[in-house]
């Protein structure tokens, strides 16, 4: 047996077993006796009337034993403008003619009934475009969600299951029934031993499973409801001194939580967005701050030298590629656009991190300033990232936390001892 705690040895005799094409693994078979007890006491609730409905009642009564309570369809908050769902961006991905087709298959409950006790209902989302949806669900109230890669995965193949929404080809989040090599094995272990304290290894433990399983009891275990991202006080002190380079700033909305977290008191921040309404709103809301002066804001992304890229995704999804669209950007390098000695780096770049890493690597070796990294966007992020910069800094402590319902937003930070 390795050297390591009884449960996380655990973990990687599961891993092991995916080498052998064994993907029945224990924490698979918790997760099904969970949804049948959740189910024993609670109402199962098919969230969306799509083309899968027709079957997906008898799918759980054949394999799990259990009833489908009735079927919400929440496209109807979309139309009528009404709801926590009204403005849900999920919508435009449906091919709607298949969504109203199967009505008829299961009751529809209404909305009263749907939301008024939340935690008396057990989710299923019945749609294969749903980035948005668990959010929204877990942000009112229902904590017991689940959907057709965590359930469904012996209904569809895997090819339908694994389809990628449109503008977020570019994510590498999971893989269903990943054969983890003995090299990402052999990582995961180091990293596991080179994490600083407990709730970090409960962390990284939990996500993991969210790998094996994609059930969303794991990272919701583990999410952090009371520090702010990337400026966690049980993790990281600032000073009055920072020069804060915020990669993705998006509309100045980490710029907001690091004002609050410094009290407004820093030396200086450089701010990167690349797509230009976001930027826009950005140079608006830096534009109005009393410390204007102070915040250096850059229409670009973060890389490793300076390149122009194409733009694709909206919002806070939007992401560079190389595929043509219609809108350009530019990247450029840390090293290349700041003029102060950085004490603090933030990075959230749909899947550049590793390459604006690169772009800073003269100043984080040079300066060892704190760092706040996405190690999410990519599946093996979450143990190549940390291992990187261990090796490029020895001496950082690494830190791991968890931000939300799903696996996104986990965090590593590394802090100079």
């Amino acid at each position: 047996m390795l050297n390591i705690d009884k449960k996380f040895n655990e973990v990687v005799e599961v891993l092991f077993d995916t080498q052998n094409n064994q993907f029945d693994n224990i924490y698979e078979k918790e997760k099904i006796e969970r949804f049948k007890n959740l189910c024993k006491t609670k109402k199962l609730v098919v969230f969306g009337t799509g083309y899968y409905l027709k079957s997906i009642v008898k799918y759980f009564k054949i394999n799990f034993g259990v009833d489908v309570y009735g079927a919400y369809d929440w496209v109807e908050e979309v139309k009528t403008k009404d709801g926590k769902f009204a403005n849900i961006i999920d919508y435009q991905y449906l091919d709607l003619e298949k969504y109203y087709k199967y009505i008829e298959k299961v009751k529809l409950i209404s909305k009263e009934e749907f939301y008024e006790n939340p935690n008396d209902i057990v989710i299923f989302i019945n749609t294969d475009s749903y980035a948005y949806l668990t959010h929204t669900l877990y942000r009112n109230g229902f904590k017991h969600i689940y959907c057709m890669r965590n359930l469904a995965k012996n209904l569809l193949s895997l090819s339908l299951i694994e389809k990628r929404q449109n503008g977020f080809d570019e994510y590498d989040l999971n893989k269903l029934n990943h054969k983890f090599t003995s090299s990402e094995i052999a990582n995961i272990i180091s990293l596991y031993n080179l994490l600083e304290d407990k709730k970090s290894k409960e962390v990284f433990t939990a996500i993991l499973k969210f790998k094996l399983t994609e059930d969303y009891f794991y990272p919701i275990s583990v999410k952090d409801n009371t520090s702010l991202q990337y400026f966690d006080k049980e993790v990281l002190t600032l000073s009055d001194d920072e020069v804060f380079i915020d990669c993705g700033a998006y509309t100045g909305d980490t710029i907001a939580s690091f004002l609050k977290s410094t009290n407004g008191k820093f030396k200086h921040i450089y701010s990167y967005e690349p797509e230009q309404n976001s930027f826009e709103i950005l140079k608006d809301y830096v534009d109005v701050l009393e410390q204007k002066d102070k915040i250096t804001i850059i229409n670009a992304g973060v890389y490793y030298k300076n390149k122009t890229f194409y733009l694709h995704g909206e919002g806070w999804g939007v992401s560079c590629t190389n595929e043509v669209t219609n809108r350009k950007t530019k990247v450029v390098s840390i090293d290349e656009t700041i003029e102060h000695i950085p004490t603090f780096i933030k990075m959230d770049i749909q899947t550049f991190e590793i390459q604006a890493l690169l772009g800073g690597i003269n100043n984080i070796i040079k300066y060892k300033p704190k760092l706040a990294i996405s190690i999410y966007h990519k599946f093996d992020d979450l143990w190549n990232i940390p291992l990187l910069l261990k090796q490029w800094i020895p001496e950082y402590k690494l830190i791991m936390r968890h931000y939300e319902c799903t696996q996104e937003e986990t965090i590593i930070y590394a802090i100079p001892k």
